[in-house]
């Protein structure tokens, strides 16, 4: 909803007030409308005067860097990382939204405490984002064009993940992006060796080749040499294929004593912040969903290596077998 679409809501309130037959009953209504709808578009004028000025002083300058090169790859969702609880709490939760007023009536204060409770729901009771939250959209306003095409933009920068098989890697199921998980997101943090010795594989899957400078002396290659006038028996080594690394943010509200709102998601938070959970995750383990994440390797790889280990494995113990019947013989032949 824009300021609109709420300010569309209040029209026509004054006259609405000021009828001749319920001023009949309580006069006072006519005084009170003009008072209520200043504060009503005095509370409009500063939410987009808020909102342009954010955009204009760090919003704009916060695109323009993120542009540079890849670094609009460090962060996927962009929106997700951006999102703003405030404004979102401020479209949601404003006592224009609840339908609270100054009217001086016996009914307005009978309604009252039900409209205030949406207002304590909101904070204490629901968790919020909720399944239906989008960032980038419920947490902007959208008066302001400037940010909203902004958003747009982050959206159109994340149509494509962060490399091509990022989330067969971290699929949606175990690290959700959507929903209640609005605010929740994937940050780079370094990078992993990948076992892909093809530049061209490396580039194809765009992860980061680095060519392998090192030269040996000629010396050093004569003696790994397996004979005299023949070739190096040891490879050369052309490159190294890095995989980026990225930790996931769960930011879902996980609440406090049965409640899922902000408030108790906060009380939560700083419960968190333990010696023993800030061991865990210095050491790099998820804490509550979030943590630092694994670099995936190739499915395939994966199984070839896991053939491999099986193998070895089989060998080793043929090996343990024969030294073990080896040493029974020779105690019997003694």
């Amino acid at each position: 909803m824009s300021l609109n679409d709420l300010q569309n809501r209040y029209k026509g309130y004054i006259r609405s007030q000021c009828n001749w037959g319920r001023n009949l009953i309580n006069p006072s209504l006519c005084d009170a409308s003009p008072i209520y709808m200043k504060k009503f578009n005095k509370f409009l004028q500063k939410q987009y005067n808020n909102s342009v000025k954010d955009t204009k002083e760090n919003q704009e300058k916060l695109l323009i860097d993120r542009k540079r090169g890849d670094k609009h790859k460090d962060i996927y969702p962009i929106n997700n990382h951006d999102f703003d609880y405030k404004t979102a709490y401020v479209k949601k939760l404003n006592p224009f939204n609840l339908g609270i007023t100054n009217e001086p009536s016996i009914d307005n204060l009978w309604r009252s405490p039900v409209k205030l409770m949406k207002y304590y729901e909101g904070l204490v009771k629901n968790r919020y984002p909720n399944k239906n939250t989008i960032s980038g959209y419920d947490d902007v306003i959208l008066d302001d064009k400037r940010k909203v095409q902004i958003k747009n933009t982050y959206r159109a920068m994340n149509e494509k993940p962060p490399y091509p098989t990022f989330r067969k890697d971290y699929p949606e199921c175990r690290y959700p992006t959507t929903g209640e998980n609005a605010s929740s997101y994937f940050i780079k943090i370094g990078k992993c060796k990948s076992n892909i010795t093809d530049k061209k594989k490396c580039n194809n899957m765009e992860f980061e080749w680095i060519e392998n400078k090192k030269k040996f002396p000629k010396i050093a290659v004569d003696l790994a040499s397996t004979k005299k006038g023949k070739k190096s028996a040891v490879k050369h080594i052309k490159g190294t294929c890095y995989k980026p690394q990225f930790a996931y943010i769960d930011n879902k509200g996980r609440g406090f004593m049965g409640q899922n709102g902000l408030a108790p998601s906060l009380v939560n938070d700083l419960l968190n912040i333990s010696p023993d959970k800030l061991a865990n995750i210095l050491a790099g383990n998820s804490i509550d969903g979030s943590g630092i994440l694994p670099c995936v390797e190739d499915f395939t790889n994966m199984v070839e290596k896991k053939h491999n280990n099986k193998s070895l494995c089989y060998v080793s113990i043929f090996f343990i077998i024969l030294a073990i019947l080896y040493f029974i013989y020779t105690k019997i032949s003694h």
